[in-house]
């Protein structure tokens, strides 16, 4: 049967798509939160969803509306129906009503439309979906489901069924067997251009297949919700939502003209509004509390009113979102994104108006933030719906910030189900997933369905539902490479780190805001601490959000020392200790700094070269200039001459000096830093990076990376990539590259980056025999330890037949280290010779040393 043209519509209630009525699939399928809620239309009537669905069903041509449920089988709602199913059941001709009649004089309308309204005269058109439905007729359920089937199997007059109450009628029906037969029947023959409707007092479409699913006796019906379910967008199914702006507004002005409800500022109304129209209440319990208000004679309409029933109302704002987004810092791209989408819709608006716009399909909305912490990306988020409802493309703007658990569940099928619910409760609003990139993280592939539904989701409802996914650049970047759909589904907008006088801004704001007053001296300080903050930053780093603890912190020790005197300024001593790290810091003491290389023997060039250093600092820093970048170290020597040693203290040393933040040590090799496979290597030297910023990466025997360069390894990768990473975070960190001095040379020489990076070799010789005395010396008086009289002679002689005999092997203090536990060994041995109740020697005799030449 062919579609016939919807009548004039009349009053609209926005929350009910009228074209799921034009589905041409066997069911209708109504749910959501708002099933068993009131609407308040465009001609400011409340009315419920029956009479809304009567009304839309006679505007698109149905002239005959049938209801059921469980105590009452068949029952009508006009007369006009109830006349042409009477005439059926009795044989009589076809009652003369062929839809609703219309006014006659071109341009007349009324609160109905264009339908004619006469007392007694219509088909109960002005009383029908106003008044109760008449009581039951009395009607068992096996004569209902035939009496109802039959009404949808005749082609004239047009019928559709409408069963209000789902549940109850599915569960409790008498007649399931019947019922479910003619299900599967009308399946089948369902094309006359009739519709049965089914209401089902659910929260999601899963959760109507469940509950279908539960009463095992609907096989057809079953197949038919659950198909729609994991095929979200099909046509046949409508969720009806909490009431949006436009309707709540009117719910207001209805309340306050029948109920007497006062506002209590009418420049509150549009706060108001949106306040209750994004949050998850029904137009039910609205109603009921404006009523209340109206009620108290001394109580007005206001935003506290509001605030006092739950509603999340933000502090009071009068500026538009549009210019708490220009006030925002640092976002020129993102502003100009949405300026962008402004002046779209204003020009396809245009077009409109003028009968020329041609495009079928909306742009796509879906957004992708990609920036560090603190970047403004909630905040945007928050605003977007916002801008979106003031554009018109969506009605009510409010924002759902999912967790990853909103949207994967823990065991298999459960996911799509959770993710629809998820998106469900964002319908006409903003889905906003932050750190979205852990959905490719989750175990089981359970993150993978939940990407597969939400891109289905996004397709499907794109004209209802806007969905932001947010998160750090590099794993958002990851996260749209690994899915060609969310890639293509979205815009990226970055949001920078802010720049350190930004930073700086936001943090004396914030103390501002409290009503704290920073003297000149502590804004002075304040801006060296952020911009050392901002200099020393990593992936961690909140930017605004890290300036308001530090103003927390601030305000809090301020508040600590004046207590009531409010007027006294924040000082200088008012900043934590956490935090004065981040100050200039006196130039040290040469022999200070390097008092602790005193502990240790032969290192006289890397003094030198350390002293340079200092002695260069301390020149800066007397101009005014400050610090500078530390320098990458190259150290060459044979093994056991202190490279290891000395690596572990500069990272200490150049913290003193100010040249890094932090000043660990993290030691990497071969095995740390090259992969075994493709792809392995340059991420695992990346890491390295990361854990050692601030800090010291030193990687000893480095010519290690290239030992299998010949032979198809990755070692040259690693190579590559840490030239690139040292350009990448010069400043950040100290690279100390180690080895013998012939091996290190041919390190340099594998990549022409490498040379102009380490500026400064530091040579280790080899020690001299007096100097690997010293060290046995020092190594014995560490254990409590002496050495007796010609102990030293006899080791220097066996520590030079040593490095005679094994020049290559020679290990420099290791070998010291060896002597001495075999000279221990040799101490024993005394020591169990002279007796049990002997005192145990604490010092060495010649005769503990071995002979030159002996092990």
């Amino acid at each position: 049967m062919s579609e016939r043209p919807p009548s004039a519509p009349g009053p609209v209630v926005e929350r009910f798509d009228g074209a799921v009525l034009r589905s041409g699939e066997p069911f209708t399928i109504l749910y959501g939160p708002g099933v068993r809620d009131v609407f308040v239309d465009t001609a400011y009537q409340v009315c419920t969803l029956e009479q809304v669905l009567w009304r839309l069903l006679r505007v698109h041509g149905y002239e005959r509306i049938v209801f059921g449920s469980t105590d009452r089988p068949v029952y009508f709602r006009d007369d006009g129906s109830r006349e042409l199913s009477r005439g059926r059941a009795l044989g009589h001709k076809k009652a003369p009503a062929a839809g609703p009649r219309t006014m006659r004089t071109p341009g007349m309308s009324g609160p109905m439309g264009n339908l004619l309204v006469t007392p007694g005269s219509s088909p109960a058109e002005e009383r029908g979906p106003a008044g109760p439905p008449p009581p039951a007729s009395g009607v068992s359920d096996p004569h209902a489901v035939m009496t109802l089937t039959g009404y949808l199997q005749r082609a004239e007059p047009r019928t559709a069924v409408v069963i209000p109450h789902a549940e109850n009628y599915l569960r409790y029906n008498q007649a399931p067997r019947a019922l479910a037969g003619a299900m599967a029947n009308w399946a089948r023959h369902h094309g006359n251009g009739n519709l049965w409707v089914l209401v089902f007092e659910r929260g999601t479409l899963d959760d109507v297949a469940r509950y279908v699913e539960s009463c095992h006796a609907y096989p057809l019906l079953e197949t038919f919700v659950r198909a729609q379910a994991e095929q979200r967008g099909r046509s046949g199914t409508a969720r009806i939502d909490f009431p949006q702006a436009a309707e709540t507004e009117r719910l207001i002005h209805a309340v306050r003209l029948r109920s007497g409800l006062r506002l209590g500022d009418w420049r509150e109304l549009d706060t108001i509004v949106k306040a209750m129209a994004t949050n998850p209440r029904t137009a039910r319990a609205w109603k009921a509390m404006l009523e209340e208000l109206a009620r108290a004679s001394d109580t007005a309409l206001t935003v506290a009113a509001i605030r006092g029933e739950g509603a999340d109302v933000p502090p009071a704002d009068l500026r538009s979102p549009w210019e708490r987004l220009a006030a925002m810092p640092g976002l020129d791209a993102v502003r100009e994104h949405f300026e962008q989408l402004r002046a779209e819709v204003e020009t396809v608006g245009a077009l409109q108006a003028e009968g020329r716009a041609t495009a079928a399909e909306p742009p796509s909305l879906h957004l992708v933030f990609s920036g560090n912490p603190g970047t403004g990306k909630t905040t945007v988020a928050r605003l977007v719906g916002e801008l979106f409802r003031d554009l018109g493309l969506l009605s009510r703007g409010h924002v759902v910030e999912a967790k990853i658990s909103d949207m994967v569940a823990g065991y298999v099928g459960q996911t799509p189900g959770l993710a629809n619910a998820t998106v469900d409760r964002a319908l006409n609003g903003v889905l906003f997933i932050d750190e979205a990139y852990t959905l490719n993280d989750q175990r089981d592939g359970f993150g993978k369905a939940a990407i597969e539904t939400l891109l289905a989701r996004m397709e499907n409802d794109r004209r209802r539902l806007v969905v932001i996914l947010a998160g750090y650049p590099d794993e958002m970047t990851e996260l749209l490479e690994s899915n060609v759909g969310l890639r293509s589904r979205t815009s990226v907008l970055r949001f920078p780190d802010y720049p350190p006088d930004t930073l700086h801004a936001i943090a004396l704001g914030r103390l501002t805001e409290r009503g704290a007053t920073p003297s000149p001296e502590a804004g002075a300080r304040l801006r060296e601490i952020v911009f050392g903050m901002h200099r020393t930053r990593d992936k961690s780093f909140g930017n605004a959000r890290d300036m308001r603890i530090l103003a927390d912190s601030v305000f809090q020790q301020w508040s600590g020392r004046v207590r009531a005197q409010v007027n006294e300024p924040v000082t200088p001593e008012d900043i934590p200790d956490g935090y004065r790290n981040h100050l200039p810091q006196p130039p040290p003491d040469p022999a200070e700094l390097l008092a602790e290389l005193d502990r240790y023997v032969g290192l006289g060039p890397v003094r030198t070269a350390l002293t340079e250093l200092t002695n260069r600092l301390r020149l800066r820093q007397a101009r005014g200039q400050g610090g500078f970048a530390p320098p990458h170290l190259l150290f060459a020597g044979p093994p056991g001459t202190g490279k290891t040693t000395v690596a572990r203290l500069i990272g200490k040393m150049f913290r003193t000096m100010g040249l890094l933040h932090r000043g660990h040590v993290v030691e990497a090799g071969r095995a740390t830093l090259v992969g075994q496979y493709q792809g392995q290597t340059a991420p695992r030297v990346r890491k390295a990076f990361e854990d050692a910023m601030d800090g010291v990466l030193f990687i000893d025997e480095a010519y290690s990376l290239i030992s299998d360069a010949r032979h198809g390894g990755y070692g040259q990768e690693a190579i590559d990539t840490l030239v690139q990473e040292m350009e990448n975070r010069r400043g950040r960190l100290v690279v100390i590259v180690a080895g013998y001095p012939g091996e290190m040379d041919a390190f340099l020489a594998t990549n022409p980056g490498l040379p102009s990076r380490f500026t400064t070799h530091v040579p280790f010789d080899h020690y001299s025999p007096e100097d690997l005395v010293e060290i046995l010396d020092r190594m014995a008086a560490e254990e409590n330890r002496t050495l007796g009289e010609g102990v030293q002679e006899r080791a220097m002689a066996w520590l030079e037949a040593t490095r005679r005999a094994r020049p290559a092997e020679f290990g420099n203090a290791r070998t010291v280290r060896g002597l001495l536990e075999l000279m221990e060994a040799r101490m024993g041995e005394r020591y169990v010779r002279q007796g049990a109740g002997s005192a145990p020697p604490s010092e060495y005799l010649p005769e503990d040393v071995p002979a030159p030449g002996a092990g």
